[in-house]
């Protein structure tokens, strides 16, 4: 072989070697970022993974808790230490009082509790308005007062529902403001039943212990109550537990207590002594007739208006709560 061959062949290898050299430089940088961005994504997940909170449950829903109250200094302390016991994160609690026509320093002792409580919950408001309506002392539950009585009543919810509901409110607790004894997990059990208007039972606290109904607008209709109705003026209000004019509806609280507390029922008519509604219900416009709706106002009137634009009313007959022995 000639010098010229051996250049030839040398030149020929030469080329052979740098094309190899090229060749696993540029497979070598197409692999490494790969490598790289896929080690550095695992370790992220895995660094992410440590830093994450661990999530167990959902956020609780906002409650809005309402009150209107007339003469109610003495209920009070009380109603502050069952609402402040309830097993529930008071950053998603909302307060709101109507106050109307009162006589006695509610009012001063509302202005005191907001100002020791307005940083322990989510917010606490007091709302007045006076309706310049009194009954004789003694005789809120005269049967032939009820009506008028009732349409007040629905105003005075009607107006403390438009001032205190806000965006971020789930659902509405209305809350007697004498109610002197429930479970400090009511609020979780209510909502666990998942329904748009639920109550549980609520009975008369009595001084022997024994079983005494006090919330009786919590109803049924019968066949009978609806044979009574369908020739009853339109404008008669039917009220519940009065020998005046018996209805013949079931009332929840002569319902069997023994199961689950948890066992719903559908009702037709509410009480508002402990009602839970979803805020949507309200939102949408079910809210408290002052004016005679199927022969109801104010809280049963609620019902059978809520009813009628589809939403559902359910009773918890075995869930105890009770009411104070009052007039």
């Amino acid at each position: 072989m000639n010098k010229y061959q051996q250049f030839l062949s040398h030149r020929r290898w030469l080329c052979v070697a740098l094309t190899l050299f090229f060749l696993t430089w540029i497979v070598a940088w197409e692999c490494v970022p790969k490598y790289l961005s896929s080690h550095l994504t695992s370790v992220a997940a895995s660094h992410s993974a440590r830093l994450a909170p661990s999530v167990t449950q959902a956020e609780p829903d906002h409650v809005l808790i309402l009150t209107p109250v007339k003469n109610a200094a003495r209920y009070l302390p009380h109603y502050f230490e069952l609402v402040d016991r309830l097993d529930y994160p008071k950053n998603k609690v909302s307060i709101g009082f109507l106050v109307s026509d009162t006589t006695d320093n509610t009012m001063s002792l509302l202005r005191r509790q907001q100002r020791r409580w307005k940083y322990h919950y989510h917010s606490f408001e007091v709302f007045e308005k006076d309706y310049h309506f009194q009954l004789p002392e003694g005789r809120r539950h005269d049967f032939h007062l009820q009506p008028l009585r009732r349409s007040y009543m629905a105003r005075s919810r009607n107006m403390l529902l438009s001032l205190a509901l806000r965006q971020e409110h789930e659902w509405v607790l209305w809350l007697d403001v004498d109610v002197v004894r429930y479970s400090t997990s009511i609020l979780r059990d209510l909502m666990s039943v998942n329904v748009d208007i639920v109550v549980p039972n609520c009975l008369r606290v009595t001084d022997d212990g024994s079983f005494w109904g006090y919330d009786k607008n919590n109803w049924q209709e019968t066949e009978e109550s609806l044979v009574i109705q369908r020739d009853l003026d339109p404008d008669y209000v039917l009220l519940e537990g009065y020998n005046e004019f018996p209805t013949e509806r079931y009332l929840m609280v002569d319902m069997p207590t023994h199961h689950d507390r948890l066992n719903k029922v559908t009702l037709d008519g509410v009480g508002a002594t402990f009602t839970l509604v979803k805020a949507n219900v309200h939102r949408e416009g079910a809210n408290f007739p002052s004016f005679v709706l199927k022969h109801e106002v104010e809280t049963e009137g609620f019902a059978k208006m809520a009813k009628a634009m589809g939403f559902g009313v359910y009773g918890l007959p075995s869930y105890i709560i009770y009411h104070a022995k009052n007039d």
